[in-house]
C-alpha cells in the first residue's frame, strides 16, 4: 500500500509539473503586454513633446522682434494644427502682421522722389523742373503749363500737377519750415512805369493763384508765402523767345532749415 501511495504521489507531481509552463507563458504574455503598453505610452508622449516643442519654437519666432536700420522692429503671430501617431505628421498655416519704427526719410528727399516719379511717368520734363539741395527743393512750373497768356487764370492742365505737388507737400508738411511761391515774367523790352507795374502785378497774382490752390486742396497758410519778381530775376536770356519762355514761370521753394546741433548738445 505504501508503494502504491508513493507511485500515486509521483504521478500527481508529474501532472503538476506538466502544467507549470502555463504560468510561465502567462507571465511572459503579461510582461509583453505591459511592455507594449509602455512603448505605446512613450511614443505618444514623445509625439506630444515634439508637437509642443514645435509650437513653442514657432511662438518664439513669431513673437520675437527683428531690428534693422531701415525697417525698425517688427512682430508677427501665426497659428497651425497637426496630428499623428508614432513619429507623427502634421500641416499648419499662419498669418502675421507687423509694424516697424525706422528712421524716416528726409522730408526734402521724399518730396523730390515723389515728384520726380510723377514728372517722369507723365512726360512733364519740359514743363516741370526740380532742384534738390540740402536745405530746399525748388519746383519750376512754366507758364505755358500753368496760365493763360498774360493772365493769372490757370489752365485746366495745371490742376492735376498742382494737386500732385500739394499731395507730396502735405505728407511732410510738419517736417518742413516754410514754402515760398514766387512769380516771374519775361522782359519784353518795354520799360515804362505802366508796363513794369503790369509785370509786377502779373507775377504776384500768379503766385497768389498757386497759393490759393494749395490752400483749397488742404494746406494751412501758416507756412506759405508769395513773392512777385516781375522780370527782374531771369534764368535765361530775354533776347530770344525760347529764353523768355523759360523766364515766364512760377517757382515753389520748399525750405527745411538745417538743425543747429549745438542746441541739442547736453552739458
Amino acid at each position: 500500500m505504501a508503494s502504491k501511495k508513493h507511485i500515486g504521489a509521483e504521478g500527481h507531481d508529474e501532472e503538476e509539473n506538466s502544467e507549470r509552463w502555463l504560468l510561465t507563458y502567462s507571465d511572459m504574455i503579461t510582461l509583453l503586454l505591459a511592455l507594449f503598453i509602455i512603448l505605446y505610452s512613450m511614443s505618444t508622449i514623445d509625439a506630444k513633446k515634439v508637437a509642443k516643442m514645435a509650437e513653442n519654437f514657432s511662438t518664439s519666432l513669431n513673437n520675437g522682434t527683428t531690428t534693422s536700420a531701415t525697417a525698425g522692429a517688427k512682430t508677427g503671430t501665426g497659428t497651425g494644427s497637426g496630428n499623428g501617431t508614432g513619429t507623427g505628421t502634421g500641416t499648419g498655416n499662419g498669418t502675421g502682421t507687423g509694424t516697424g519704427n525706422g528712421v524716416p526719410m528726409d522730408a526734402l528727399d521724399e518730396i523730390y522722389g515723389v515728384l520726380q516719379d510723377y514728372v517722369t511717368k507723365n512726360n512733364l520734363q519740359n514743363q516741370v523742373g526740380l532742384v534738390n539741395t540740402d536745405t530746399y527743393v525748388k519746383i519750376h512750373l512754366k507758364d505755358t503749363l500753368m496760365f493763360v497768356p498774360d493772365s493769372a487764370r490757370m489752365l485746366p492742365a495745371s490742376e492735376p500737377v498742382l494737386h500732385e505737388i500739394e499731395g507730396a507737400l502735405s505728407k511732410v508738411y510738419n517736417r518742413i519750415d516754410y514754402i515760398t511761391i514766387s512769380g516771374h515774367t519775361a522782359d519784353v523790352g518795354e520799360h515804362t512805369i505802366a508796363s513794369d507795374q503790369v509785370s509786377w502785378r502779373l507775377s504776384t497774382e500768379r503766385a497768389l493763384t498757386v497759393m490759393n490752390s494749395f490752400v483749397g486742396y488742404g494746406l494751412t497758410e501758416d507756412k506759405l508765402s508769395i513773392e512777385g519778381f516781375a522780370h527782374f530775376s531771369p534764368i535765361a536770356s530775354n533776347q530770344t523767345e525760347a529764353g523768355r519762355a523759360k523766364n515766364r514761370r512760377v517757382e515753389i521753394t520748399v525750405v527745411k532749415n538745417p538743425v543747429n546741433k549745438s542746441k541739442n548738445q547736453t552739458k
